[in-house]
């Protein structure tokens, strides 16, 4: 069974926090369109948009200084956007200067302040032949003698004839994340950006990301008004975390698409450190202000890092956007250099064929890993690759995947990589075999190195003997346990490996993959309060003790779950809930305190393998979160 045949791409377990091994066929178009410079180091945001009039492309480039700060050293317009017009699609580019021009996006009431304009997306009307601009704002007022009083931002409309204006702004922006007391009503979300607005039959509609700061999740709110004036709408809630199934944490949206077949897509990127996961939502345009319209399309195989000195970051700031042309999707996308300076490029994908075969996994701040979702005892692999940096490939797979916090810029835990035997490969040849134990003690069984950079991978595992070649030299036989265990690739910091054949010769059996605490914390976006506890008995670094009024969920692949956790005086019951259904309680009182064990089961789970299991407090009561341990079957050949 070769796992690098785009019809395995589902075998594949992809996690926002450690990677995704990616199947998709985009390809970069022309040379890079924007690198940046001082003082607006940060190009990590645009979008792009085909003229249905000219047939020219545009490109509106968002300007940040480094690291988004706000600086008094920093120019007066703090950030703002270029447009850059090309009528060769996208083979060429002309820069055509600032957006608007005057730098002026001031509002009633924010007269005396400093702004930022930096993010824009297009839309036409062809109703009225006119253009909108949907554009963030943001303002620092200021006080001529003690500095700084408050800030605001938001999103605004503006028209033009033509999409490089000039550009007529509207005398009031849509939303304000301090002026509008509807906002409200969102709960833990606080600010809105990153807007887009389109046409509807009757109405128009407007999307707005949803930031909950130090929660760590994102969401996606929705506007209607009968035009672009207004009035519009009270904002609702259409996607987050907070919904009952499977969804992915640390999801940030940025731009929709509406490409005109009578759909809204909405892209979102993780922001863990590597933000290689991507994930696609979709509604029907006319219905797409109810929860209920939308789902989940497609998770991971939507991009894929190249080992390019203008994408060192791989994508970085926001996701894709684009627009389609013909017979294939063309996209924006953004990254950074080895200066951390900000790219922004161009590529395409051909519509009717959006994977190949062969996958693609990098890591960049920290590694990435995914196992496959089969589990084998005696098997046969052989693996054909290029890589930069360096890679692990994993012949017994036994860790705990995890994040290493429940927060943005997470990376793997130590954890991940524990309980395993894996082969280390660097691209000059050097490589080690390395044992790990249940805590991620390392312990190095071979080292040395191959002649040439390694291309061929082969390993045989029989009983309890195993022999490994790289590039057709032995470079280890020994042995390892007997258990069956999942295979799984891995790419270290800054590291980026293609793999044209994945092939296990051997039977594939269920499955069973562990997932930690902060995994739960994370996918539950719950506040930074939460603190390790200190108690003896788990079976993870850092297990937690909640609170009724706080709850853990796990996005997991597999048909039937074990949840594990300590039993404790001052412990009540805890329930488990299955895609909004509750399923049962867990009893974890207990007169003297018990190492974590089995609490609950359930086998048997319908669907497509994709669940949400949370856990809560019962009427209140406190509860321990500490693993799951997830079963499945693997895929038919």
């Amino acid at each position: 069974m070769d796992y690098a045949k785009m019809e395995r791409r589902e075998a594949w377990l992809r996690h926002p926090v450690l990677g995704d091994p990616s199947f998709d066929a985009f390809e970069k178009l022309g040379e890079t369109v924007h690198v940046s410079e001082a003082p607006y180091e940060w190009a990590v945001n645009g979008s792009i948009f085909r003229d249905p009039k000219t047939g020219w492309w545009y490109y509106y480039a968002g300007l940040y200084p480094y690291g988004y700060v706000w600086s008094g050293e920093a120019p007066e317009v703090q950030s703002h956007f270029l447009i850059y017009r090309s009528a060769d699609k996208g083979k060429s580019w002309e820069c055509l200067g600032p957006g608007f021009p005057d730098f002026d996006c001031r509002f009633p009431g924010l007269e005396d302040t400093r702004m930022g304009f930096p993010d824009v997306v297009m839309t036409y009307d062809g109703e009225a032949d006119r253009y909108w601009l949907t554009y963030d704002w943001g303002a620092r007022h200021i006080d001529r003698d003690e500095g700084w009083l408050g800030t605001d931002s938001g999103a605004a409309l503006a028209w033009a004839e033509n999409p490089e204006g000039p550009f007529h702004k509207l005398e009031k922006p849509f939303w304000s994340n301090s002026l509008r007391k509807d906002n409200r009503h969102l709960g833990r979300f606080n600010r809105g950006y990153a807007s887009s607005v389109f046409k509807r039959e009757k109405d128009w509609i407007a999307f707005v990301l949803q930031d909950s700061g130090d929660y760590y999740g994102w969401g996606l709110a929705c506007m209607t008004a009968p035009s672009p004036e207004g009035e519009w709408s009270v904002p609702r809630l259409i996607l987050s975390g907070d919904r009952p199934g499977y969804y992915p944490a640390l999801l940030e949206f940025c731009f929709c698409m509406a490409p005109g077949d009578g759909r809204v897509y909405a892209p979102a990127t993780s922001v863990a450190a590597n933000r290689n996961y991507q994930v696609m939502f979709a509604a029907d345009l006319e219905r797409a202000e109810h929860p209920s319209a939308w789902s989940m399309i497609q998770e991971g195989s939507i991009w894929h890092a190249r080992p390019l000195a203008h994408e060192h970051a791989g994508i970085w700031g926001q996701t894709i956007q684009g627009f389609v042309d013909d017979d294939r999707f063309v996209v924006m996308y953004a990254s950074k250099d080895e200066r951390d300076h900000g790219t922004l490029s161009v590529a395409t994908l051909p519509l009717d064929r959006p994977f190949h075969d062969g996958f693609t996994i990098s890591g960049h701040v920290g590694k990435s890993i995914a196992p496959i979702l089969a589990a084998y005892g005696d098997y046969r692999l052989k693996m054909e690759m290029d890589f930069t940096g360096t890679i692990e490939v994993f012949l017994r797979y036994g860790g705990i995947l995890g994040p290493d916090d429940h927060k943005a810029l997470a990376v793997a835990s130590d954890e991940t990589f524990s309980s395993s035997l894996s082969l280390e490969l660097g691209e000059g040849g050097g490589y080690r075999i390395l044992a790990r134990d249940s805590r991620g003690g390392t312990e190095p069984l071979a080292c040395g190195t191959v002649p040439e950079a390694p291309k061929a991978l082969e390993a045989v595992l029989s009983g309890r003997k195993v022999s490994v070649r790289v590039n057709g030299n032995t470079v280890w036989d020994g042995e390892a346990d007997t258990e069956a265990r999942p295979l799984a690739v891995c790419a270290h910091e800054y590291s980026v490996l293609t793999c044209s054949c994945f092939e296990v010769d051997g039977v594939p059996g269920r499955y069973a993959l562990r997932y930690g605490a902060e995994d739960a914390l994370l996918a539950a976006m719950q506040h930074i309060s939460w603190q390790p506890s200190r108690e003896a008995g788990f079976l993870t670094e850092r297990g937690y003790i909640g609170s009724g009024g706080q709850c853990a969920k796990w996005n997991i692949r597999g048909d039937g779950f074990r949840i594990f956790a300590p039993r404790m005086p001052g412990l009540g019951n805890m329930e488990i809930w299955v895609d909004g259904f509750l399923y049962g309680t867990a009893d974890l009182c207990a007169e003297r305190p018990e190492p974590s064990g089995m609490v609950y089961e359930a086998l048997g789970l319908p669907g497509d393998g994709r669940h949400c299991v949370m856990l809560k407090g019962y009427e209140g009561q406190p509860f321990a979160i500490d693993l799951i341990e997830v079963q499945g079957g693997p895929a038919e050949p």
